[in-house]
């Protein structure tokens, strides 16, 4: 039976959340153009990005629980972006974003008390894994129950919490939020590159070369990556590699939001 997550994430909804050794399906809203509401768009392209680390994570779960080695700098790397990025700027731009939300459609207020509630209880839970990786990286083994739990915990909670969101949230603020509503949530909090997916290969294995190290080892990535070393300098961004912006394919919402930028920076 599987383990219900003990993090609170909600009080009265009832998305089904994917069991922590399976991986999350795909959101039901991909970003194919960034027009208008393009706050919406860059959080769905952050879930994306949060969940292919949460798989990382789930599959470290899945060897601890079969007393298996684990890359464990792979998910210290993981969950430091996760503590330490996402927390700070995905999250805040969220709860802005549900503040007006709430003001424009107020059957709302309830489900988004409940998603802000659910952000601190996510960060907390985040930060208690990350000590527990860090003790266990030490070399404690009696830690692997624990962390085991913590991760199980954490990424059932995590992805439990996306698909709230986009099921209940990020579709209506598309219907009801106007420019000048998202005009503003840009002006506060004023959106960062992603520092793994969005970098270039380069600096992306400079800030958080475990985490790149592991994607860029996955059977799939090699076959299309060929010669590994060359790709740890290149100037590619590592989220087009991943997410199918490579060999001729359409670009990458991440790709797109970027060039935005560029062309504003240029401005």
């Amino acid at each position: 039976m599987q383990k219900k997550s003990s993090i609170p994430v909600r009080s009265s909804a009832k998305a089904a959340a994917p069991a922590a050794g399976k991986r999350a399906p795909p959101a039901k809203h991909p970003v194919k153009a960034l027009h208008g509401n393009h706050v919406v768009d860059a959080l769905y392209v952050e879930h994306r990005y949060a969940a292919r680390l949460l798989d990382l994570l789930a599959e470290q779960t899945q060897a601890l629980l079969r007393r298996r080695p684990i890359d464990r700098e792979a998910a210290l790397g993981a969950m430091s972006y996760l503590t330490q990025h996402s927390d700070a700027y995905h999250h805040p731009r969220e709860d802005a974003m549900f503040a007006r939300l709430a003001k424009r459609d107020p059957r709302l207020v309830t489900r988004i008390a409940e998603i802000e509630r659910a952000h601190r209880a996510i960060g907390s839970a985040g930060k208690q894994l990350l000590s527990a990786l860090q003790r266990l990286q030490k070399g404690n083994p009696a830690d692997e129950a624990g962390v085991a739990s913590r991760m199980g915990d954490y990424i059932g909670a995590m992805r439990e919490h996306m698909a709230i969101e986009e099921r209940d949230l990020f579709p209506r603020a598309r219907q009801v939020l106007d420019d000048d509503d998202l005009a503003k949530i840009d002006r506060a909090f004023r959106r960062v590159t992603d520092p793994i997916f969005e970098a270039s290969v380069r600096e992306a294995y400079a800030a958080y070369n475990p985490v790149v190290r592991y994607f860029a080892e996955q059977p799939a990535l090699r076959q299309v990556l060929g010669v590994l070393d060359a790709f740890y300098e290149s100037s590619l961004r590592l989220g087009d590699v991943l997410f199918g912006g490579v060999a001729g394919e359409a670009p990458t919402a991440s790709k797109q939001l970027r060039g935005e930028d560029e062309r504003e920076a240029s401005h």
